[in-house]
């Protein structure tokens, strides 16, 4: 199965393209992947990383012992509507599924 990550800006103009992983934070994928994704804080306090998720939200995870600073929100289901790419990342059950996803990602860069 294929999870991609797929970032645009917020008029829906591509801003990049890469596999995701379930053992590492999207931030850092992005960041493996020659891509220039901004971080600071690492905790998720700070908001320079946060990303709108606009399809599968159900498949990206946040990070369970160091949950973030800063409320974010949800749908009514309970899965993100937004997250934080440096504690965040693709959930093993996206791995697993034996289909390919595309999960779209909504980030001013």
């Amino acid at each position: 199965m294929t999870v991609t990550i797929k970032f645009q800006k917020p008029d829906g103009t591509p801003i990049a393209s890469f596999p995701g992983e379930a053992t590492m934070w999207i931030s850092q994928t992005a960041k493996n992947h020659g891509i220039d994704f901004p971080t600071s804080c690492g905790v998720g306090a700070c908001w320079v990383c946060r990303c709108k998720i606009l399809s599968w939200h159900e498949y990206i995870q946040i990070d369970k012992i160091s949950p973030p600073m800063r409320t974010l929100e949800r749908n009514e289901d309970g899965s993100f509507k937004e997250f934080f790419a440096c504690i965040g990342w693709v959930t093993q059950e996206a791995v697993k599924d034996k289909a390919n996803h595309d999960v779209i990602l909504e980030k001013n860069m």
